[in-house]
């Protein structure tokens, strides 16, 4: 699952741009031989500032690789804030339908989608006062897009609001809108202070693993600390304030990232959360994509059941 392309009509203020490449090698040369089903969740065009005919024109080649997907049956698209025009339009292309939510049955169990946009009053009240504005107003001045993703308290709100429901119902919910990936209602940020926790009480019993323990502690603090640095005044924190923390939000990331995208990856065995990037870019490790400078990194995973579980007893 990606979402939040943001395609635009080329040009500086085309945010898809940077990454588009990365993209569309990870769909042709990865997901598409591995028989995966795509799933675009939300904001795939940027409508609010572009219009449809130019954006399609600039992307025919990444919206013919989209019909690949389409064409064998594996192509899901959900409506999102940024491209809800599309909704109204009754435009689904390339895919067979245009979704509002989706759900992935599995048992007795099931992961409910949606683009996130749901959670804001605001978001789904006066989209289109916002895209007139974007496109006659911030457009010609040059004025780059203001979304929910570039404003803390607004991007916490809508997390915990959908956090809120996902908890109230037991019910594993993943979405995209805010930007910032999340895996099992954890941040990035969360989820490094918890790892060095849990190091931290590994490793006076870890045996002939201490060493290795050390290591691992030592490199996730100075990631923390990378981390911490780059955001500046703006650090984050732990969204929730429940004691005790239930597995149940998810959020994809985005596909504009300055150091490359994020998605949900999900099959029968579990739950994980990708980074892809260019390693001209970046010099994280990662999984090599064969006749590309791109790689793949598994940032988190969880086998279902486990997850499904904990929400249940925890909720």
């Amino acid at each position: 699952m990606f979402s939040d392309l943001h395609l635009g009509g080329g040009g500086r203020g085309d945010d898809f741009l940077p990454n588009a490449e990365l993209l569309a090698g990870a769909l042709r040369r990865y997901y598409l031989p591995g028989r995966y089903t795509l799933v675009l969740n939300g904001d795939v065009e940027e409508l609010q500032r572009f219009r449809l005919p130019q954006i399609r024109r600039q992307w025919a080649g990444f919206y013919e690789l989209l019909g690949e997907f389409a064409r064998r049956g594996r192509l899901e698209r959900l409506v999102g804030n940024h491209d809800a025009e599309l909704a109204l339009l009754g435009d689904s292309y390339p895919a067979p339908r245009l979704l509002e939510s989706l759900r992935l049955v599995r048992g007795r169990e099931s992961l409910l989608l949606f683009h996130g946009h749901q959670a804001s009053y605001l978001q789904t009240r006066f989209l289109g006062l916002v895209a007139v504005l974007l496109r006659y107003v911030a457009n010609p001045l040059g004025i780059r897009n203001w979304t929910v993703s570039r404003s803390s308290r607004r991007r916490f709100r809508v997390e915990r609001r959908v956090y809120a429901f996902a908890r109230g119902r037991r019910q594993v919910v993943l979405i995209g809108h805010t930007h910032r990936p999340l895996f099992e209602s954890l941040s990035k940020l969360d989820a490094l202070r918890f790892r060095i926790e849990n190091l931290c009480r590994q490793i006076p019993a870890g045996g002939r693993r201490r060493a290795a323990l050390e290591r691992e502690l030592t490199a996730r603090k100075e990631e923390l600390e990378h981390l911490l640095a780059r955001r500046g005044r703006d650090p984050g924190g732990t969204l929730y304030e429940s004691p005790l923390l239930v597995p149940c939000l998810f959020n994809s990331g985005c596909c504009i990232g300055k150091r490359g995208l994020t998605g949900l990856e999900i099959d029968e065995a579990g739950i994980a959360l990708v980074h892809w990037f260019d390693q001209n870019r970046s010099s994280h490790a990662g999984q090599a994509l064969a006749g590309t400078p791109f790689r793949r990194e598994v940032l988190e995973r969880e086998p279902l059941d486990y997850l499904f579980t904990r929400v249940r007893l925890l909720s």
